[in-house]
């Protein structure tokens, strides 16, 4: 798939608006929102500034700006920009804006204490574009500040739709997939990149090579959740406050991260 088809299938796939609810249309699917808040929270501190790249419908950004932190909000899908402005309307502290993440000239350097960078990775094909895009958020965070690199991984997915679904030999059939190795290798149909730890470790260390950065926190953002959905969706109240917990006590454990569908890199600007 070239970049052009990617592009297309990126437009497209969120002009219906699937991502206004995406966090938050099971106990599932808000795992990753409330996993994903206990680690910002770790890094913010009175005043700090905030940029949220590739936010998407603003789950995030809104979150914050209630809470009161300045936060500058953007996404290069013009739907997403128009629910980012209704989403921080109420927020003089949030401005929303339409900008590529892997050009952000419109923002200053060494501006912002926290930069989220969630979406854009796993939306870019090859690495030239996902270290410019990593290279722009350093850019604009302070000395210190983190920068969460979010990453979509193959096995969860795998998992959960092909293995789980009605005719797996079928469906693997119908994208890119190394038998040998396990590994998908074109998820074609779809704009979300997939990777693979060791693509991320490669990534990662290359961008810590040639930028100024050193790696910090890794963590799983939804865990198993995706994978045993089912049982999660079905918890009472009390039941799904444990497992919460046993996400946020596991998230960072090496031998469960590769089953979450997300998961975060932190970054550290030096």
């Amino acid at each position: 798939m070239d970049n052009k088809e990617l592009k297309e299938l990126y437009y497209n796939g969120y002009a219906r608006g699937r991502e206004i609810d995406r966090l938050f249309g099971s106990k599932a699917d808000n795992a990753e929102f409330i996993i994903t808040n206990k680690y910002i929270g770790r890094y913010l501190h009175e005043g700090a500034r905030v940029i949220d790249i590739g936010a998407g419908a603003g789950a995030y950004s809104r979150h914050l700006a209630a809470q009161g932190y300045a936060v500058d909000a953007l996404d290069l899908h013009p739907l997403h920009v128009e629910q980012l402005n209704e989403a921080l309307k109420d927020y003089d502290s949030a401005r929303a804006f339409q900008a590529d993440a892997t050009d952000l000239s419109a923002f200053p350097d060494n501006s912002y204490d926290l930069v989220l960078l969630l979406g854009p990775i796993y939306h870019l094909p090859d690495t030239e574009q996902r270290l410019a895009a990593i290279s722009e958020a350093l850019r604009v965070a302070k000395k210190g500040a983190p920068v969460f690199t979010a990453f979509c991984l193959q096995d969860a997915p795998l998992i959960e739709y092909i293995f789980q679904g009605e005719d797996p030999a079928l469906f693997l059939r119908s994208i890119g997939y190394d038998r040998d190795t396990a590994t998908v290798t074109e998820n074609t149909g779809s704009a979300i990149i997939i990777d693979t730890i060791a693509s991320v470790n490669e990534l990662t260390e290359k961008a810590c090579t040639s930028l100024p950065a050193v790696k910090g926190i890794r963590f799983a953002q939804d865990g198993l959740s995706h994978i045993i959905r089912d049982a999660v969706n079905t918890m009472n109240d009390e039941s799904y406050a444990e497992w919460i917990q046993y996400l946020t006590a596991t998230a960072e454990r090496e031998e469960l991260i590769g089953y979450s569908n997300h998961i975060v890199q932190i970054l550290i600007k030096q």
